[in-house]
């Protein structure tokens, strides 16, 4: 994997090979995998749209989540890190995987799916069905499962994705001190 492989929120979803092999294999996110694919096709269709109607288009709709993926999205980012929807990291998110590799884009839906399964399973509702007393139910028992669990790979990868986001935004930064005159390169750049 290069340097630049390895950066950014969605790095927690690029794996290699056969990590993918093997998360394919449990059958995780099934509900979402069919979704990805086609939104491939979205976005290489979206890419010969001129510019400026792309951006005015972008700014009204999701460029590469469905509405369900989004909405499941928005809800668990705000339920992993409170701030994060008017923060519009589920937006920035949605903007980012239109521009991901095929792999990255499936591997994300994959772990929304392992939300959506384990929200079906306990409640016999979709994700954004939990009140919120379920979907915290819910995240507490995935976050305690072990590491090789496939809903725990799942959590950990979204709050990942969710948290770097959030933290690099304006209000994210602000939160960790950042007072609007003085910046802090990230570790290892000065020394």
């Amino acid at each position: 994997m290069s340097d630049v492989d390895s950066k950014g929120p969605l790095r927690h979803f690029r794996m290699d090979r056969r990590a993918v092999l093997q998360s394919l294999a449990t059958g995780a996110g099934v509900v979402f995998a069919s979704s990805a694919s086609a939104h491939v096709h979205q976005v290489a269709a979206a890419a010969a749209i001129p510019a400026e109607t792309a951006t005015a288009s972008a700014e009204s709709a999701h460029v590469f989540l469905d509405q369900h993926a989004f909405d499941t999205l928005a809800l668990l980012s705000e339920q992993i890190v409170p701030g994060a929807r008017a923060a519009q990291v589920p937006e920035f998110l949605d903007r980012l995987l239109a521009v991901e590799s095929t792999e990255t884009q499936k591997n994300f839906m994959q772990a929304l799916g392992a939300f959506e399964g384990e929200a079906r399973v306990a409640n016999g509702v979709p994700w954004k069905s939990l009140t919120a007393d379920q979907a915290t139910a819910l995240l507490t028992k995935i976050s305690a499962q072990p590491d090789s669990d496939v809903s725990r790979h799942a959590f950990e990868r979204i709050k990942g994705a969710v948290a770097e986001t959030y933290f690099q935004t304006e209000v994210g930064m602000k939160e960790l001190g950042w007072n609007g005159s003085v910046a802090f390169a990230p570790p290892g750049i000065c020394g």
